[in-house]
C-alpha cells in the first residue's frame, strides 16, 4: 500500500534530484541525431502486402529505465554476469511459500511485509536483454538535463502529491480519488509504454490501412496508416493521436496531441512522474530483428521539457512459453495468451480504501467505541503462554508470528513475538471478542 510517511526526507531528495538536473537554457542542444539500427530480417507480406508483425508480443524485463549510476560505462553484461544477477535476484513470492528455511528464520519485520503480487502474477522469466539500460541516447543510459521550467512544474506536482513509501505498513491516507494515478483508475497507461511488471503483453493486428495495438492492460491504439494529418492541440487525449507508415520493413508511428493532464507515474511508465505530456512528439519504430523479435525504438523531444530528444528500446518476443514456480511446484504454460484485463470490473481499491480512509477520520475525530484494554492492542507485552491460555494453540505458527481466524471468517489474525512476548499485532484495533478460540486444541 502507499502511505505518506517518511515524505519530507524523499521530497527533499526529489528536489534535490530536480536541481541537479535542471539546465541553464531552455533549448534542446545540438546533439547528434541517433541512428535506429537497421535489420537484415526480411519479415512475411501480409495477403495486402505490407510486413506482418501481427501476433502477441511481450516485453517483460528486468531492465532500468535508466543505468545505474555503479554501472556507469558499463552497457552490456556478459552471460556469466547475468547468470550471477539471475542467481541473486530476490523471489517476489511470500518468504512462507518457497520450502526452505526463511521462513522460519524470519524476523517480525520481514513477516509483517505482505508483497503485492506474487511470482504467479510476476513470473521471473524474461525477454533476453543483456544490456543495463533501456535508453539507447544519450550514450550514457541516462535522461537528458531538464529545463528549469519542467523542474518547476514537477516541483509543483511534488508537492501536490507527495511521495510514498510502497514498503510501510501504515495505512494509506487517501482524501480523494484523484490521489490515485490514471492507471490505478483505470483509464490508461502511459503512451509510450514501457514495462508493466505483468500483464506485460501487446496484441499487434494489422488490417489494409490499419494497425491496432492493444496493450494486455489498459490502452488499446487504432492508428491509422493513409496518411491523415494529426488532430492537433490536446485532442488525442490521454494517449495522445497517432499516425503510421512503414519504411521498408519497420512499422513507424508518430504521436502527438496529447492531453496535457497526463503527467502520472504507476506501471508502464516510461518518463517520470509530474512532466506533462503536452508538447511531447513521440516516435516509435517497430524494427522486426527475427520471427519471433522485435525491438522496439521510442524517440520522445519535448523541448520545453529536456535540453535534447532521448531513445530508448524494448526488446519483444513472440510466441513465448512462460513458467511460473512457486510452493506448489513448477508450471509451465501454453504460448501467451491475452485475456480481458477487466480493471474497472475488478477495482475494489479504490473504493475500500476511499471507505477505510474516512472510517479512520471518524475514528481520530471521536472517542474511541471500545475501550484500548478489550482490543488486540491491549495483548502488546503478554507471553506465549498468556496468548494460548486467551486464545488456544493458533492455526498457524510461521517463524515468530501466530495466525487465529475470527468471526467473519475472512480477517485473519497476527501476533508477532520476539523474546516470548508480543511486539507487534495486526490488526490492532479487532475486538479481542472477535478472536476465534481454539481452547480444546
Amino acid at each position: 500500500m502507499r502511505s505518506r510517511t517518511v515524505i519530507v526526507p524523499i521530497a527533499i531528495g526529489v528536489v534535490v534530484w530536480l536541481a541537479a538536473h535542471a539546465s541553464a537554457g531552455q533549448g534542446q542542444s545540438e546533439a547528434p541525431a541517433f541512428r535506429i539500427p537497421t535489420s537484415t530480417y526480411t519479415p512475411p507480406k501480409t495477403p495486402w502486402g505490407d510486413p506482418d508483425l501481427q501476433g502477441v508480443w511481450d516485453n517483460h524485463t528486468v531492465v532500468p529505465m535508466q543505468r545505474p549510476v555503479n554501472l556507469a560505462g558499463k552497457r552490456t553484461f556478459t552471460d556469466a554476469e547475468l547468470a550471477a544477477r539471475e542467481k541473486a535476484r530476490a523471489s517476489n513470492d511470500p518468504l512462507c511459500n518457497q520450502n526452505d528455511d526463511r521462513c522460519a528464520n524470519a524476523t517480525v519485520a520481514a513477516l509483517d511485509v505482505l508483497p503485492t503480487y506474487n511470482g504467479f502474477w510476476t513470473p521471473q522469466d524474461f525477454v533476453y536483454d543483456n544490456r543495463t539500460a533501456l535508453i539507447e541516447d544519450p550514450a550514457d543510459g541516462r535522461l537528458p538535463p531538464m529545463t528549469p521550467e519542467a523542474v518547476a512544474i514537477q516541483r509543483e506536482h511534488v508537492r501536490l502529491h507527495p511521495p510514498t513509501d510502497p514498503n510501510s505498513t501504515e495505512a494509506v491516507e487517501i482524501r480523494h480519488w484523484t490521489d490515485y494515478d490514471l492507471a490505478e483508475r483505470c483509464i490508461a497507461a502511459q503512451v509510450p509504454t514501457s514495462t508493466m511488471g505483468y500483464n506485460s503483453a501487446q496484441y499487434l493486428m494489422q488490417s489494409p490501412g490499419w494497425v491496432m495495438l492493444a496493450h494486455e492492460r489498459l490502452n488499446t491504439r487504432i492508428i491509422p496508416l493513409d496518411g491523415r494529418p494529426h488532430l492537433g492541440g490536446t485532442m488525442g487525449g490521454w494517449m495522445g493521436d497517432s499516425r503510421g507508415r512503414w519504411e521498408g520493413n519497420t512499422l513507424v508511428v508518430e504521436t502527438t496531441s496529447y492531453t496535457n493532464k497526463q503527467s502520472g507515474g504507476s506501471v508502464g511508465a516510461s518518463v517520470p512522474e509530474g512532466i506533462p505530456f503536452g508538447n511531447f512528439h513521440v516516435v516509435e519504430r517497430f524494427v522486426p530483428m527475427a520471427r519471433n523479435r522485435i525491438h522496439y525504438y521510442v524517440t520522445i523531444t519535448d523541448a520545453k521539457t529536456w535540453t535534447r530528444p532521448w531513445t530508448f528500446m524494448q526488446p519483444w518476443e513472440k510466441d513465448r512459453v512462460l513458467r511460473y514456480e512457486d510452493n506448489l511446484g513448477a508450471v509451465t504454460t501454453e504460448p501467451y495468451q491475452m485475456y480481458e484485463y477487466a480493471c474497472h470490473e475488478g477495482n475494489n481499491t479504490m473504493g475500500n480504501s476511499m471507505r477505510g480512509a474516512q472510517l479512520a477520520l471518524r475514528q481520530q475525530q471521536a472517542p474511541p467505541s471500545v475501550p484500548e484494554s478489550e482490543t488486540t492492542k491491549s495483548l502488546m507485552g503478554k507471553t506465549e503462554a498468556e496468548i494460548r491460555a486467551l486464545f488456544g494453540a493458533p492455526v498457524e505458527v510461521t517463524g515468530p508470528r501466530w495466525q487465529y481466524s475470527t468471526s467473519n471468517g475472512i480477517l485473519l489474525f497476527y501476533a508477532f513475538f520476539e523474546k516470548g512476548q508480543v511486539v507487534r499485532v495486526r490488526p490492532e484495533d479487532l475486538r479481542l471478542t472477535e478472536i476465534v478460540s481454539n481452547a480444546s486444541r
